[in-house]
């Protein structure tokens, strides 16, 4: 290794020659530009060129030392010739002696209606996109009815098993324990009035009227909602889903309208599972603090519940599995190309399916209330 250095003649017409030999290493000792700079300073040449005829190895090193010199001799309006370096160190001088532009501020921080006027137009774009792939998803949907629709049928079961099967253990634990509380909340509360037998009409008809269905939608909108999210957005950054239109496949038809028909099938099967774990979980809190017997309260539950009740909450059913299946398709089709994406719109998928399921589930109530149901 050729120790680096440096040297400095003036010609007969006034030029500044710098040549520099050597291997230019940051490990090793290199030549300081102070000399160089003392010398364009103390007497202004004409112009300054730079050689290398014996230029060993360099790296940054010999980039800082030129592009100090160059610094100093553009500044004192110097002519600078790096012809006689090597073609990639003349770039990097070249971009070095560019001109400086400044590091703008970073933004500042939204003020709170700002950041609520940006969460407003988030939430009317997305709306309006909901929308638009609603319409299309039906018309998937009905395309898939009719046998025109172009999906892998061997797929479809393994939807309806991740879409019911799959769940049963989780909606079985949530649909229990929201009875037992629905019967412990009306045990303390009826024991004042010595009317503790009406606990078996209020898990009764509360479960298949209201709880049931909507806790189940929620479960699946936290679950299966963000099971279609995380894959179809997964698939969006895979370029898959490109890789399908390609091929002339629709991708409505291929992922979505699957998803969709696999949870409007199998929500009112996991509601009326629901419906029955809701109040086992009833009659256990009932039969350990009221001491009512099994026959009691199954006939008590009977005489209280209609038919008109369970129809209400199997009407639910498809709605809340539709609301879920559209949050989940549509924001896992809407993913972005980074991989934090994914991230994202699975929990918007989660959100959305949740708030979408709470208000179906009030504007149903409210209409089924309105037409006596």
């Amino acid at each position: 290794m050729v120790a680096a250095a440096s040297s400095l003649h003036r010609d007969g017409d006034g030029t500044l020659v710098v040549r520099v030999t050597g291997d230019w290493s940051l490990s090793a000792p290199t030549p300081p530009a102070a000399r160089a700079e003392q010398e364009l300073r103390s007497e202004a040449p004409s112009r300054v060129v730079f050689q290398a005829a014996a230029l060993g190895r360099w790296d940054s090193s010999l980039v800082s030392y030129l592009a100090s010199v160059a610094d100093v001799a553009r500044r004192e309006a110097l002519d600078v010739d790096t012809s006689g370096l090597p073609r990639g160190l003349q770039h990097l001088l070249a971009l070095a002696g560019g001109p400086r532009r400044p590091i703008p501020p970073p933004p500042p921080y939204p003020t709170l209606p700002t950041r609520v006027g940006m969460a407003g137009i988030d939430v009317a774009v997305h709306a309006g996109g909901m929308l638009e792939f609603l319409g299309r998803a039906s018309m998937a949907l009905l395309a898939t009815l009719a046998g025109r629709g172009h999906f892998e049928r061997r797929d479809f079961g393994l939807l309806i098993e991740q879409s019911g099967g799959a769940a049963l253990p989780l909606v079985a634990v949530i649909n229990f324990l929201v009875g037992a509380v629905l019967a412990f909340l009306g045990a303390v509360q009826l024991q004042q009035f010595n009317a503790t037998i009406f606990v078996a009409n209020l898990v009764g008809v509360g479960t298949v009227r209201e709880t049931g269905a909507l806790m189940t939608g929620i479960v699946m909108a936290g679950r299966t909602g963000a099971s279609f999210a995380a894959v179809l957005g997964t698939m969006t950054v895979n370029s898959e889903v490109d890789a399908l239109e390609t091929m002339n496949f629709d991708p409505m038809e291929f992922l979505v309208a699957p998803r969709v028909l696999a949870m409007l099938l199998m929500m009112p099967l996991l509601v009326l599972y629901a419906d029955f774990f809701g109040i086992l979980g009833g009659y256990v809190v009932a039969a350990g603090l009221l001491q009512i017997t099994p026959a009691l309260y199954l006939t008590q539950t009977r005489e209280a519940m209609t038919f008109s009740d369970v129809l209400v909450g199997l009407l639910k059913a498809p709605v809340f599995g539709a609301m879920v299946a559209l949050a989940g398709t549509y924001f896992g089709m809407k993913t972005g190309r980074t991989a934090s994406a994914v991230g994202t719109s699975t929990t918007r998928a989660v959100v959305s399916g949740i708030l979408l399921v709470i208000l179906a589930d009030a504007v149903l109530t409210v209409f089924f209330y309105a037409v006596k149901l």
